[in-house]
């Protein structure tokens, strides 16, 4: 540097002045560029959710319309859409048609899925209550019993269930249980049901 003058001297440190600045706005350019690109990916694979979610539940109804009573084709939309309407929907089909066709175990193994597949949707509580009735139907009250006692079932249902089980004891001779399920329905009260158990 001694041979420097000092013109020279201070264009080479205006030089490495403008060599950091330039370093500093590439650097923060290739931030905000990266930062705008993640920002896209994201954008694009929450419009593909979205999008797959939609397809899915579309193609689900499509699926159950298309199958009307066919039941091999009912019985596929549930392992294909998952999660769906259209799937719960074709459950219950498939459920229904087994109980009146008094294939209560098959009927039942699909309600159970109904209410534990979607265990917060409005019909979760009446495909417990099938499947009590299923148990019913199959002649094993103590099953029935069990559920009815042990799934917390709200509003109509849990009134319905209530019906049942007083019913079940009634069939079964346990009285003082039936008694005890009616004095919590208020039209079962004064019911001649409940006279005759009560003699």
């Amino acid at each position: 540097m001694a041979g420097l003058s000092k013109k020279e001297l201070r264009h080479d440190a205006v030089h490495e002045e403008l060599e950091k600045i330039t370093v500093t706005v590439v650097k923060k350019r290739n931030s905000i560029l990266l930062g705008i690109l993640i920002l896209l990916v994201i954008c694009v694979a929450v419009f593909q959710i979205i999008n797959n979610r939609t397809t899915k539940k579309a193609n689900a109804e499509n699926n159950l319309a298309n199958a009307g009573t066919n039941t091999v084709a009912l019985a596929e939309i549930p392992s294909k859409y998952p999660g769906t309407h259209g799937a719960k929907s074709a459950l219950l089909r498939l459920a229904a048609d087994a109980a009146s066709s008094t294939n209560y175990a098959l009927a039942r193994d699909y309600y159970t899925r109904v209410a534990k597949e979607y265990p917060n949707d409005e019909y979760a509580d009446a495909a417990w209550l099938s499947v009590a009735r299923c148990y019913v139907g199959e002649g094993d009250y103590d099953q029935a019993v069990t559920i009815l006692n042990e799934k917390l079932m709200k509003g109509e249902h849990a009134q319905n269930a209530k019906y049942l089980l007083f019913k079940i004891y009634a069939l079964q001779g346990k009285d003082e249980e039936a008694l005890a399920v009616a004095k919590e329905l208020e039209d079962l009260k004064d019911s001649p049901l409940v006279e005759d158990i009560a003699d």
